[in-house]
């Protein structure tokens, strides 16, 4: 009877096991659609990228069925593993995730493919908005580039170094810190080097919009040039500092714009060709600007002070009666002086609706979610990104609230 009793147990034990187990298996799935009609596209090859914080580990391979359909089954359900697909069709590289399974530990996730062209005539930027954000020791730098492409296949042109493809390229600053891909990028697909960037996905027909963000560090005299490798109808700089000023021989001072509060300096430029430069130099953020050097600047001279201050008086205490450390203290009031001095414009504001920067994000948000109703973002990277575009736009839309948007 014990014997029979200690093989149930086991047994019951093994089964609870297994189904934990098979509870904890993962599925990846989803379908390889074509173009803006999102035809399902079969012998399209996929891999599974499996992700450990920044190493990947071994992945998977598949090929999609007469319906599209691809599936990768028993994954790991570890909190600690990423999961990404990704496909490459006509030299152009596609890819979607961290993908998310839902509670049935099922997660969907389709790629769009297009027919690839190098009609580099039929994409343009028609609007290049740079808003620069000043902080303490930093500017932070904002981009948003919306591409449109007129032709009939996506486009596809040559890298950075002219062994791999690139749709989107831009020449950026040379002090570009902590760059962060935002709408219509992502971190496997957008490649930095050296002053260059470049989108290994192709530009689709249609209107699509490209964000980023990077920091750049305060000095004396920040170069923001950027080189243009597409036709820009509009080139706008937005500067929330007044203490900022921009020199640039391609742009033109033209006022300042407020927004709930927020006071902008604007500067604009428009038709830029291919192969320009933008020259930007910001000027008003030099070494004395940055707070956080005035307690490494003044401290020496005061230890030194503070010092000679206690030699003098350390024979004769009682005559004087002097502090050095409450002198000490006194002194260190003074770290914290701010300078004084701006910068001064004497062009007048002027309104200019066209380049409403609400206007702009709101825009942003709407092709954001047109993407995700084609199919363009997967969910959790359109409510990152929103999530990012809404808490920008909260101080903007408090005042001007608009119906179309959710």
């Amino acid at each position: 009877m014990r014997a029979v009793i200690v093989a149930a147990t086991a047994l019951a034990i093994s089964v609870a096991s297994l189904m934990a187990g098979s509870a904890q298996a993962l599925t990846v799935q989803g379908r390889v659609l074509k173009g803006e009609g999102h035809e399902p596209t079969s012998g399209v090859p996929v891999s599974l990228h499996v992700v450990n914080g920044t190493e990947e580990l071994p992945g998977k391979t598949a090929t999609s069925g007469a319906e599209g359909e691809y599936r990768f089954d028993g994954l790991a359900a570890d909190p600690h593993l990423s999961y990404f697909v990704s496909t490459e069709y006509e030299g152009a590289v596609y890819t979607e995730g961290p993908v998310e399974p839902a509670a049935n530990g099922i997660a969907s996730q389709d790629l769009t493919i297009y027919d690839v062209g190098r009609e580099i005539a039929a994409v343009h930027v028609t609007n290049h908005h740079i808003i620069v954000e000043r902080k303490p020791d930093l500017l932070q730098v904002t981009e948003i580039v919306v591409f449109e492409n007129s032709g009939k296949t996506a486009y596809l042109g040559t890298g950075l170094n002219h062994a791999e493809n690139a749709g989107i390229r831009l020449g950026l600053p040379a002090s570009v810190k902590e760059f962060q891909p935002g709408m219509g990028g992502d971190p496997q697909s957008v490649r930095v080097q050296g002053r260059d960037l470049a989108s290994l996905r192709p530009i689709p027909p249609g209107t699509h919009p490209f964000s980023f963000t990077y920091n750049v560090p305060l000095s004396g005299r920040m170069d923001l040039s950027h080189r243009l490798y597409f036709p820009t109808a509009k080139f706008v700089v937005l500067i929330e500092d007044p203490k900022l000023h921009l020199e640039s021989a391609s742009l033109r001072y033209a006022g300042q714009r407020e927004q709930n509060g927020r006071k902008f300096e604007l500067y604009q430029g428009a038709d830029f060709p291919i192969g320009a430069e933008v020259t930007m130099r910001i000027q008003g953020a030099g070494f004395w600007s940055n707070p956080k050097i005035y307690p490494w600047v003044v401290a020496p001279f005061l230890i030194v002070a503070a010092l000679m201050f206690a030699a003098k008086k350390g024979r004769g205490r009682n005559a004087g009666g002097a502090d050095p450390i409450g002198a000490a203290r006194a002194g260190e009031e003074m770290r914290f002086a701010a300078p004084i001095g701006s910068a001064t414009r004497t062009s007048p504001p002027q309104p200019l609706p066209d380049d409403d920067l609400s206007s702009i994000y709101l825009f942003l948000i709407d092709a954001l979610d047109r993407g995700l109703e084609r199919g363009e973002f997967s969910k959790e990277s359109h409510a990152l990104v929103r999530g990012n575009l809404k808490r920008r736009l909260e101080a903007i839309l408090s005042d001007q609230p608009r119906a179309g948007t959710r």
